[in-house]
């Protein structure tokens, strides 16, 4: 028995499906049932049972959840003391998408800070791949990594390879960025063929990693572009696409508060790629009380921003 089994059948029970929290811990349902089969054999109880709903502990399993639940909290806490001891510095390094609601998360966290804290903090927007190589140099604490959903697979071996832990965050739709004076600003949707003849602004240094030739065809139909403007950094982007005429980007849904203050707007497209957002660290980390605090600001944005997205 260790401590990731026992975080394991806690999720289960907070959820009440196995699927549901394989999905939140983005590990394979065969596998989280293997996990909870070989918990249950060693320590010779059953702990759930299936209903029509899902699945809910049975009498002894809600006895040993509840074992397990304060251990986790003796873990958590034992962690945050031993934290508190190591060092009074308010400490978060971050590597993160460029993702204009994580940008926002984390000024928002920030601003929880006291002013008179000791600070050390560093928030790096890069790709993928180097947001996740940055946390098994050391040099992040916290990872949030993106892909395309066809990239899973190679992402799932990628993480399993550095040892990472990861735990979705969200799965979305990317919607088109342009000025509210794009001559296609008043569409309610843009089929992928309307544009035709505008200009793409694109990150430079995003990643993919290979793929079969029939995978590259299909993915090609879906994001070529004849105009191009490759950027390396997040600010210039919302200049390009407010002064130069015709412009666009594909992106993850942003707060509506950013969209009035830049004068954009976003617009879904029917062929839009589906996409996961995660957040990554080591296996052998314990996330403490500053890491969590980030974690939850970020999904309440998240939380917002789905919101925004029921309203529309």
């Amino acid at each position: 028995m260790d401590l990731q089994q026992l975080r394991y059948v806690t999720e289960v029970e907070k959820n009440g499906s196995i699927t549901r929290a394989a999905k939140n811990l983005y590990m394979g349902q065969p596998n989280l049932s293997k996990a909870i089969k070989e918990l249950e054999k060693e320590v010779g109880v059953t702990i759930f049972k299936r209903t029509a709903q899902g699945v809910e502990p049975t009498p002894m399993g809600a006895q040993f959840l509840g074992y397990a639940k304060t251990i986790l909290s003796q873990v958590d806490e034992l962690e945050s003391l031993y934290k508190k001891e190591e060092s009074q510095v308010f400490e978060l390094h971050i590597s993160v998408p460029r993702a204009t609601y994580i940008s926002v998360a984390f000024t928002d966290f920030l601003k929880q800070v006291p002013g008179d804290a000791p600070l050390s903090v560093r928030f790096k927007e890069t790709s993928s791949m180097g947001a996740a190589t940055d946390v098994v140099n050391g040099e992040s604490q916290l990872a949030i990594i993106r892909f395309q959903n066809i990239y899973e697979e190679y992402f799932t071996n990628f993480l399993d390879n550095l040892h990472l832990n990861s735990e979705l965050l969200w799965e979305y739709g990317m919607v088109l960025l342009m000025s509210e004076e794009h001559p296609l600003a008043g569409e309610t949707e843009i089929p992928y063929h309307l544009l035709d003849g505008y200009t793409e602004i694109v990150h430079g240094d995003f990643q993919v990693p290979s793929l079969t030739f029939a995978q590259i065809n299909r993915d090609a139909r879906m994001k070529g572009s004849k105009r191009r403007i490759y950027i390396y950094e997040r600010g210039s982007q919302y200049n390009l696409l407010q002064r130069v005429e015709g412009t666009y980007m594909w992106v993850s849904p942003l707060p509506e508060e950013i969209l009035l203050e830049n004068r954009l707007v976003q617009i879904p497209c029917p062929s839009a790629t589906a996409n996961k957002d995660l957040l990554v660290y080591k296996e052998d980390h314990a996330l403490n009380r500053i890491e969590k605090g980030f974690i939850e600001t970020v999904k309440n944005e998240i939380r917002t921003l789905k919101g925004e997205e029921d309203q529309c």
